[in-house]
C-alpha cells in the first residue's frame, strides 16, 4: 500500500487507463448535453465563466483529459480547463483545498471519499441529479454502484461514478493449454461447467506446470468476490458487513485460504521486490489475471492468446454479484463556478459524455446504462459482453469498508496482516474484518 489514503490498485488502474477518452472521435462525437441556462447549439448553456476540473493522469491521459475539456467548452460555453495532479493525488488536493485553490470539480478514489465527506469539502448532488436541467439521472446508473458515494448514515450523495471496470478474470491461453487444460473458462463457462471445481483443476494443472496460476492483493477487489461469486452475502439491506455469519461466504473464503496455501494462488504481498500480476501475466509467466478492462491497452502487444471469463459460480453457468471498481467526480463544497461545475459533471457521467470518453478508449465499461457496445467494440476481448453483465450484477466498494476514514485505510493493511498468517481461517479472518469494519 501507498502511503496515500489511495490503494495502490486504484493509482495502477490510473498508470494503465492509456486511453480513458480513445481516438474521441471529434468527427462523430455526439454533442454533450447541457444544463443551466437557457441552451446553446448542441445543448450548451449561453454564457461565459471559467470552470476547472482535476484527476490523477498520466501524460498520455492528461492529453485526453484536455482534449475533453476543449469541446465542452464548445458545448457549455464556459471556458473549462483540466489540471493534472501529479504525485499524492489526495495529499495535493487537501492542500489545495485548504488554500482555496483547489478545482471546481474534481475526482474521488473510493478509499477517500469518506474522508471529503466529513471535511464537508465536497457538495451533495442529490438535488441536481433530480433536476429536470440535468443530463443524467441516478436511475440510469445500477444502484450497486453509487452506494460508496453517500454519507455513513446512507444519506446524500457526494459523487457520481465516472466509469467503472468490473472483477473478472483475464485468462492466458497459452498457458492453460500447455498445462493441460482442454477447454478454457470460456468455453466451460459457455457450456455451464465454470463453477470453483473447474477453476481449482485448472490452477492445480499450471502450479504442476511450473507456473502461478492466480495472484491476489490484498485490495478489496481481489478477494471480496471469494464471498459473493460462492452466493454468500457481503452485506444485509442496512449496509452491516454479514459475511461471517454467511455458511456460504465461510465456504469461499475457505477455499480461497486453501488456494493461498496450496501455491494454486500467490499473494502479492508475498512476490519478490519489482513482481506484480500485471507484469507476469504480460511475460506470458501467469495464467490468470484478477483486474478489469483497464487492462486491455497494455495487451496489445503481446504473443499469446487471451480472453476472458466471469468469476465462477457454484452452478457453473451463472453470473455472480463481484467487485466493480470505480471512481466519483465530485463538486468542491466552495467551488467558483458552481452552475458550470454541475453543468461539467453532468455532462462528464451522461450517456454522451460516457460514450464521447470511452469510445475507442478500450480500457473502462460505461458506469451507466445503454453503452454495452463500448465494453464489445472490435470484439476484444473475445468475450467483452461478459463486462457489461459482470457491472449488471455487481457492486462497488461497500460503504461500510469506506465510510471512516480509519476503516478504509486499515482495512487493507489488516487484510495483508491475515493473508501472510498462514494460522488464518475463514472464521479469523471474517472475525477480524468484521470487527474493523462494523465496529
Amino acid at each position: 500500500m501507498s502511503n496515500s489514503l489511495f490503494s495502490r490498485p486504484v493509482d495502477r488502474r490510473a498508470i494503465l487507463r492509456t486511453g480513458i477518452f480513445g481516438a474521441l472521435g471529434l468527427a462523430t462525437a455526439p454533442a454533450l448535453a447541457g444544463c443551466g441556462g437557457g441552451s446553446a447549439p448542441g445543448g450548451g448553456s449561453a454564457g461565459g465563466g471559467s470552470v476547472t476540473w482535476a484527476a490523477w493522469a498520466n501524460p498520455g491521459e492528461t492529453e485526453r483529459y484536455k482534449k475533453f475539456a476543449e469541446e465542452l467548452s464548445k458545448k457549455t460555453g464556459a471556458n473549462v480547463s483540466f489540471q493534472t495532479v501529479v504525485g499524492d493525488y489526495e495529499a495535493k488536493l487537501l492542500s489545495q483545498l485548504s488554500g482555496g485553490a483547489a478545482p471546481d470539480a474534481f475526482y474521488v478514489g473510493d478509499m477517500s471519499m469518506a474522508k471529503f465527506i466529513q471535511a464537508k469539502q465536497i457538495a451533495d448532488l442529490s438535488e441536481y441529479v433530480g433536476n429536470d436541467k440535468s443530463p443524467v439521472k441516478l436511475d440510469e446508473f445500477p444502484k450497486g454502484l453509487y452506494q460508496w458515494c453517500k454519507a455513513a448514515d446512507g444519506t446524500g450523495l457526494y459523487g457520481l461514478p465516472v466509469d467503472c471496470n468490473p472483477s473478472v478474470l483475464w485468462f492466458n491461453k497459452d498457458v492453460l493449454s500447455a498445462a493441460g487444460v482442454s477447454q478454457d473458462p470460456s468455453q466451460l463457462f459457455e457450456a455451464g461447467a465454470w463453477n470453483f471445481n473447474a477453476l481449482t483443476d485448472a490452477l492445480d494443472k499450471v502450479r504442476a506446470s511450473g507456473k502461478k496460476g492466480l495472484i491476489l492483493s490484498n485490495w478489496w477487489f481481489n478477494w471480496v468476490w471469494a464471498v459473493t461469486a460462492f452466493g454468500g452475502k457481503l452485506q444485509d439491506d442496512a449496509g452491516k458487513i454479514v459475511f461471517a455469519d454467511d455458511p456460504k461466504a465461510q465456504e469461499g473464503l475457505s477455499w480461497l485460504l486453501e488456494q493461498f496455501k496450496s501455491g494454486n494462488i500467490t499473494y502479492a504481498g508475498s512476490l519478490p521486490k519489482g513482481q506484480s500480476g500485471d507484469a507476469l501475466f504480460l511475460a506470458g509467466q501467469l495464467a490468470f489475471n484478477n483486474v478489469g478492462r483497464w487492462a486491455l491497452p497494455t495487451l496489445k502487444d503481446v504473443k499469446f492468446g487471451y480472453d476472458i471469463a466471469p468469476l465462477p459460480s457454484p452452478t457453473g453457468k451463472d453470473i455472480m454479484p463481484v467487485p466493480v471498481a470505480t471512481a466519483a467526480i465530485a463538486l468542491n463544497a466552495k467551488a467558483k463556478n458552481r452552475e458550470k461545475a454541475l453543468e461539467l459533471i453532468g455532462n462528464y457521467v451522461s450517456n454522451d459524455g460516457q460514450k464521447f470518453r470511452l469510445s475507442g478508449g478500450g480500457n473502462a465499461v460505461p458506469s451507466i446504462t445503454g453503452l454495452d457496445e463500448i465494453a464489445t467494440e472490435g470484439g476484444v476481448p473475445a468475450h467483452g459482453k461478459w463486462f457489461n453483465d459482470a457491472v449488471a450484477h455487481g457492486y462497488a466498494i461497500p460503504n461500510a469498508f469506506v465510510a471512516d476514514p480509519k476503516t478504509a485505510t486499515g482495512l487493507p493493511v489488516l487484510v495483508d496482516k491475515l493473508f501472510k498468517d498462514q494460522s488464518t481461517t475463514a472464521a479469523t479472518f471474517s472475525q477480524a474484518v468484521t470487527e474493523l469494519v462494523n465496529g
